[in-house]
């Protein structure tokens, strides 16, 4: 099936940061990605598809980070008290001191719902290159990021908020998600990336990484939501094993180019080769 170009337009910035974020490659999706009923996204993250999709009625958005999607819930439903906690967190703790404070306090479940929310941003916000990271024991272990002056995305978190009215958040992996796609749904995935070999990769984004086996349930499910009616787009590596495994499983391959944001540096932060996979 032929793809268009990609569209020349002002795409929407997340509120997050995100390591291994979508917002550069927006472009090539947007030509990717067709048009449905709804969009379902095993793999929100920090949500750069979603907010900028115009092809979509409604969307169903799942991650199995629980912080994440408490995160997005609060906002959905009282964005001016995690805005107000947020502002708080930013004001007052813009040290190291103060990070340790708020990372000890949020790992040891001391707070709960809208605070708890906030906690998530201002540690997304000062940690070192927002990286979203968790050991073994589900604590929160990224070190603080010694910025001058972090910013407070109020456009960003405004323009979520107008959006997320549109949209049921889900704490879920993406076996589960997966079941609920059919007819009429656009299902695109972006799961940690399978790392090229000889690199060792970051897929301890939650407690348990990413394995290869998780790489081959994934397109098991894509390929059983495809049966029952869903379009399936999915991001990955260009991995060799990740290509025979798309191409045995019948998908269509686009290599677009992606500018990688996880360098602490951002003069040696480079352009890779990806993988979009459609069915």
């Amino acid at each position: 099936m032929p793809v268009s170009e990609p569209v020349s337009r002002i795409y929407q910035r997340p509120f997050l940061k995100w390591a291994g974020g979508k917002y550069s490659l927006l472009p090539e999706l947007d030509r990717l990605i067709p048009a449905g009923k709804r969009l379902i996204e095993p793999f929100v993250g920090g949500g750069s598809v979603f907010l900028n999709s115009d092809k979509h009625e409604s969307f169903l958005l799942a991650d199995v980070n629980g912080d994440l999607i408490n995160l997005y819930q609060m906002l959905t439903v009282v964005p001016e008290l995690v805005t107000e906690w947020a502002r708080g967190f930013f004001e007052k703790l813009n040290d190291d001191g103060g990070y340790m404070d708020c990372r000890e306090d949020f790992n040891q479940q001391k707070m709960a719902g809208p605070e708890r929310a906030a906690a998530f941003l201002y540690l997304n916000r000062h940690c070192f290159n927002g990286l979203i990271r968790y050991n073994l024991e589900g604590r929160f272990n990224v070190g603080y990021g010694h910025y001058r002056a972090p910013y407070f995305p109020a456009a960003e978190i405004n323009a979520f908020v107008a959006v997320s009215r549109r949209c049921v958040f889900i704490n879920a992996g993406f076996r589960r998600t997966l079941t609920l796609a059919g007819e009429g749904d656009v299902v695109y995935c972006d799961p940690p990336y399978e790392p090229l070999p000889g690199t060792a990769g970051f897929t301890n984004y939650a407690a348990g990484g990413f394995t290869w086996e998780d790489q081959k349930d994934l397109v098991r499910c894509c390929v059983a939501a495809h049966q029952r009616g869903a379009r399936v787009v999915i991001s990955n590596s260009t991995a060799p094993r990740v290509i025979e495994l798309y191409e045995q499983h019948g998908f269509d391959l686009h290599h677009v180019s992606a500018r990688r944001a996880i360098s602490s540096k951002g003069s040696t932060r480079e352009t890779a080769n990806d993988i979009v996979a459609v069915l």
